[in-house]
């Protein structure tokens, strides 16, 4: 092989391979990642024997991850549209959520995963404070401006927000069937 193509194919090689490391890395994408609509976990992350890649997802971070025998944590950065959370928007969380003997959904910045401050001092709602439907579903509203019934604060000078919807005590983690989750849809209703 001429000096030039051996020095393009190690370009080409190089390229590839660390491309594809910052994807696993920082985007939602892994070879142990679960996507349910706009929602991805990483059921192995706190696993002692979880893929290189997920411990660097999550020492990048500096965020602890959920071991298996606690439970499951799927993230969204985005709508169920695909379009990027942003707190100059309002957006309704409905639906319901998978089982788990409890649940906690908490709003962050996406930034620097650090709640958003807000004057009620709610961050999160979780299973046992929440208002449902009679048929169990729930609507949780995210909006800068108040709203009545579920309502979690945003702000409107944070431009990307972040949901964690964290399961607590779920077949999910330990293994169970993922083909059947049903997680709550993200709808973007009213941008500022």
């Amino acid at each position: 092989m001429p000096p030039f193509q051996t020095v393009a194919v190690i370009i080409v090689a190089a390229v590839l391979g660390i491309g594809s490391a910052w994807l696993a890395v920082v985007g939602d994408i892994g070879f142990e990642s679960i996507r349910v609509g706009a929602w991805t976990a990483w059921p192995t992350a706190g696993a002692s024997n979880s893929d290189p890649y997920i411990r660097a997802r999550f020492a990048r971070t500096g965020e602890l991850p959920i071991s298996a025998a606690e439970g499951a944590a799927f993230v969204a950065r985005d709508d169920s549209d695909g379009e990027p959370l942003t707190g100059k928007c309002d957006y309704l969380v409905s639906g319901r959520t998978p089982a788990a003997q409890w649940w906690t959904l908490t709003l962050y910045r996406d930034a620097d995963l650090s709640l958003i401050e807000n004057p009620t001092d709610r961050y999160s709602f979780n299973s046992t404070d929440i208002l449902r439907k009679p048929d169990g579903s729930f609507d949780i509203v995210v909006s800068a401006k108040a709203r009545p019934g579920n309502w979690l604060p945003g702000d409107e000078r944070v431009d990307r927000m972040r949901l964690v919807f964290r399961l607590y005590d779920t077949p999910i983690a330990t293994g169970g069937s993922v083909a059947d989750i049903e997680m709550p849809r993200i709808e973007r209703g009213g941008c500022r």
